[in-house]
């Protein structure tokens, strides 16, 4: 199959090109946007319905280890699902994830979070574009930002102890910067993946490509958020 696309891919055209890598985007923005809004909707209805936001406060831990689950899945056992039965594990995943933004949502100013919600928009479609159109490869940058992931968990981590409001501080501004310059990276990837894949394999690569942006939107939203609760 991959000596079938690489074949393939020599005889395309700029413009055949252009246009693969655009349709392939399009559906990755659109399992994105799909997943945000079910994520939207289930942190409203946590937060509309007192015991289910009880009930997710009490049970934040149960939530993390389903969705890591679900993620564990869909990265290990790619091969063996079909693309329809991804994108369902997309969609459960970002309903989990928006039920326990719902106790965060609860106990914020409706202002603090337009505002976040519209810096992270605003910063994640600039960083897309750069990671879309910039001439600098980018993906020799994976393996720090890899590192810095890994750092930056278990600073919170140790924070959980130290209750340290400047570690705090720092940890958000790490986290902005971090998941920002991931935006671009995963964009650039991505558009790079487009012309590698074909068929069930493109369906499939664009669900997970959509699972990595949302992830790093979330992510985004949730440090801009804190610095925006720590002003």
């Amino acid at each position: 199959m991959q000596q079938e696309t690489s074949a393939s891919l020599q005889n395309l055209t700029n413009e055949q090109a252009l246009s693969i890598v655009r349709a392939f985007m399009n559906r990755v923005y659109a399992w994105m946007a799909g997943s945000l809004f079910i994520s939207a909707g289930a942190a409203a209805w946590a937060v509309s319905d007192l015991q289910l936001l009880s009930w997710v406060a009490q049970n934040m831990m149960l939530c993390a280890i389903i969705a890591i689950g679900i993620l564990l899945v869909m990265s290990f056992m790619s091969t063996r699902l079909s693309a329809s039965a991804m994108g369902a594990m997309l969609l459960v995943f970002a309903a989990i994830e928006g039920l326990t933004l719902g106790p965060v949502v609860a106990v914020t100013a409706s202002g603090t979070l337009a505002t976040a919600l519209a810096c992270t928009a605003g910063t994640f479609g600039v960083m897309s574009i750069i990671g879309a159109t910039t001439r600098v490869n980018l993906q020799g940058f994976g393996r720090f930002f890899m590192m810095m992931l890994i750092g930056l968990l278990i600073a919170m981590i140790v924070n959980i102890f130290m209750q340290s409001s400047t570690a705090d501080l720092v940890i958000s501004c790490i986290g902005v910067l971090l998941f920002s310059a991931m935006t671009a990276y995963d964009t650039q990837r991505l558009n790079m993946l487009a012309l590698c894949l074909d068929g069930e394999d493109r369906a499939k690569g664009a669900i997970h490509g959509a699972t990595q942006l949302y992830l790093d939107f979330l992510n985004l939203f949730l440090f801009l958020l804190s610095l925006l609760r720590e002003r």
